[in-house]
């Protein structure tokens, strides 16, 4: 152990094996290099005399250095790469200084490798450098040889070699985001070189060309059988059963009974006749909020016959439910390394997300189902309860109402004839109890060999009216949301820069001789930290404040498909709208939902619905603000209202074009103000 009293905050240190050195960064902005046994020596001294160890070089930066990185670039040297603030400085292990860039950017990683083998007089040392801006800068020596766009802020940068790609980049964002990229061209940064677009090219050479991998591709598609015989698929390899046991209560949680945390166990068996022809597997388990898994990815290296896999799933929010399937994504590598895919889904108890209830009431909003057989009992659709908990609360018979157990909302099912209602106060309610209804009816007229049962869902215009609002009003208010989430994270920028800063002043004056008075940096860095920590706070409830809004957006969204899907005759619209939509893509740290369906809405618009050059113009985005602007975000609503008004119309439940006149809903009503 080796204590410098000149470190007050830690920084990089980097050993050099060519040397048997270490270099360690110091707060006064000092590179220094000590041998191993120097340091050896230092740790005595410090022990004993508290004296001090001269390096074997310095060098001052004048700037905070973030990173360090040693290579062995020749059999008797080592390179040694710093990246300072504005710098990227290059020495020997010697103490020589190579080179020096100074960068009109401010970079933020870096990552320095070599072409070729460094006993080789010709390799290449090679330094990827990422801005601020979400660039890649590739160095050699002084000269910049590659630059591109990243796709996100990278934090950190490496190299991978995968079995097929001979030199990937790994990329690091700071959401926690890992993404491998490959630099696949070869640019030419010589100015004088003709464009590779003037060059003349032989159309029956290309055309040749084409011709040929159509065929081969003809080929492959033609011995796909024999290639199954000979080797067989995974799926005929391993055997998948998957299912949802029965909730149990979270017995290490001190809450009353009706507040406790209920588990529900996924089963998966799978089974593998020759284990010998598998390598691993990875299972990954995806749930829509407020769903969430104990365990959401599972690493198998080895099959031994048959293994069982258990996962806990549970409601982690009080979002409401959008989804009551979990997904389960086998990704299998099979003993010569091929990928495969298999995929599973299984639906949730309603045990697990609500309970039966007494509280029934008239409920202002009613979804009518029509079937084409006589009701039956609720006992017999709501298996997941018992019938001393289904008649506890009414009759089975008539009705039955179901209290959320995140939400405390209530949804009420109800059974006359040939038609089942069920009534809830918002439309995001109605979504999970609806599915479930849905499913089990066709569960238990499949066993009942029944093949001709239909279901269908009646209501008016005035009810598709309401579920549009409902729908445009949930996209506002996360729009609004995330709004506030990008306002915290900004803040947090800021205040995170004007720590670093006061933490430099703080540096410089403890290091001054005489030390300086450091009372008011010190007043206004922990000042700096109480904001630090409030704005942190803001954004862990602003992303809850996100995700809730994003799973009222999907639950309705998912409802106005499900409604669609059974009285919207053109199914081609039908696919683009669900497209559109794209209610599949939110997720907890991916909430784009505005941006995603700009991309969709422009073409929906102008080639589907055929709008005159006019409205299209009066409904294009304003480009130099961004899609979460007011005047986007209305024209976004706008566009939105206008195709859900059409498919509606379409459905045969909107009123005609006669009696819409002298009926103009202006968007502005239910807009609010960002």
């Amino acid at each position: 152990m080796c204590i410098f009293n000149d470190v007050i905050i830690p920084g990089p240190v980097c050993y050099v094996a060519s040397c048997d050195s270490f270099v360690v960064c110091k707060s006064t902005w000092v590179l220094e290099i000590y041998s191993y046994q120097q340091l050896r020596e230092l740790s005595e001294l410090t022990a004993r005399q508290n004296k001090k160890s001269i390096p074997q070089w310095v060098y001052n930066t004048g700037e905070e250095v973030t990173s360090l990185q040693a290579i062995q670039t020749s059999s008797n040297f080592s390179s040694i790469i710093a990246l300072g603030e504005r710098h990227l400085y290059c020495f020997q292990d010697n103490g020589l200084m190579k080179y020096m860039i100074k960068f009109d950017y401010m970079p933020i990683c870096f990552n320095a490798y070599l072409i070729g083998w460094y006993y080789e007089p010709g390799s290449r040392l090679l330094v990827m450098v990422t801005s601020e801006d979400s660039k890649l800068f590739v160095y050699e020596n002084t000269t910049l040889l590659w630059s591109c766009d990243l796709p996100h802020f990278a934090i950190s940068i490496s190299r991978c070699f995968l079995k097929l790609l001979p030199g990937g980049v790994v990329t690091l964002s700071n959401n926690g985001t890992i993404q491998v990229s490959y630099m696949g061209t070869e640019p030419d940064l010589n100015a004088n070189a003709g464009s590779m677009i003037n060059d003349v090219m032989d159309p029956e050479a290309v055309q040749a060309e084409l011709d040929n991998v159509e065929e081969t591709l003809q080929r492959i598609l033609e011995s796909k059988e024999e290639i199954n015989d000979q080797y067989p698929t995974i799926d005929k390899v391993i055997t998948i059963k998957a299912d949802a046991g029965k909730p149990v209560q979270n017995l290490f949680q001190e809450f009353t009974q009706d507040d406790a945390l209920h588990l529900c166990p996924v089963v998966l068996i799978i089974t593998c006749e020759d284990p010998k022809m598998l390598q691993s597997i990875q299972i990954t388990y995806v749930c829509s909020p407020p769903f969430a898994c104990s365990e959401s990815v599972i690493c198998l290296d080895s099959i031994n016959g048959t293994e069982i896999v258990e996962t806990q799933v549970f409601m982690s929010s009080e979002a409401d439910i959008s989804d009551t399937f979990v997904r389960i994504m086998l990704t299998v590598t099979d003993a010569k390394g091929k990928i495969d895919v298999l995929n599973k889904k299984v639906l949730l108890p309603a045990s697990l997300y609500c309970t039966p209830s007494g509280d029934a009431h008239e409920d202002n909003i009613v979804l009518n189902l029509t079937v084409n057989k006589p009701c039956i009992k609720f006992n017999e659709i709501f298996t997941d309860f018992s019938e001393e908990e289904m008649t506890e609360h009414g009759d089975l018979s008539e009705s039955v109402t179901f209290t959320y157990r995140n939400t405390k909302s209530n949804v009420t099912v109800r059974a006359a004839e040939k038609q089942y209602s069920v009534e809830a106060k918002e439309f995001s309610d109605i979504i999970a109890i609806l599915d479930h209804l849905v499913i089990k009816l066709s569960d238990h007229y499949a066993r009942m060999d029944t093949a001709d049962f239909r279901y269908n869902f009646q209501f008016d215009s005035e009810l598709s009216k309401q579920i549009i609002v409902k729908l445009l009003k949930s996209i506002e208010v996360h729009a609004k949301e995330r709004i506030k989430l990008k306002s915290s994270q900004d803040e947090l920028n800021v205040l995170q820069r004007q720590f670093t800063l006061v933490q430099k002043r703080l540096l410089v004056q403890y290091g001054s001789l005489p030390p300086g008075d450091c009372d008011p940096l010190e007043y206004l860095m922990k000042d700096t930290h109480s904001r630090l920590i409030t704005c942190v706070n803001d954004i862990i409830q602003g992303k809850e404040a996100v995700s809730r809004a994003s799973s009222t957006v999907t639950a309705v969204g998912n409802l106005i498909m499900r409604i669609l899907k059974h009285t919207t005759p053109d199914t081609f619209k039908l696919k683009l709208i669900e497209e559109m939509l794209a209610l599949n893509s939110l997720y907890e740290d991916f909430q784009e939902l505005e941006e995603t369906v700009t991309q969709a809405l422009s073409y929906i618009v102008n080639d589907v619905l055929k709008k005159s050059e006019k409205d299209r113009e009066k409904l294009a985005p304003v480009t130099e603000q961004g899609i979460l602007s007011h005047i986007n975000l209305k024209r976004f609503l706008k566009q939105i209202k206008m195709i859900m008004d059409r498919i509606f119309e379409e459905a045969g439940t909107g009123e005609s074009e006669a009696n819409k006149k002298g009926k103009v809903i202006r968007i502005e009503e239910f807009v609010e103000v960002l």
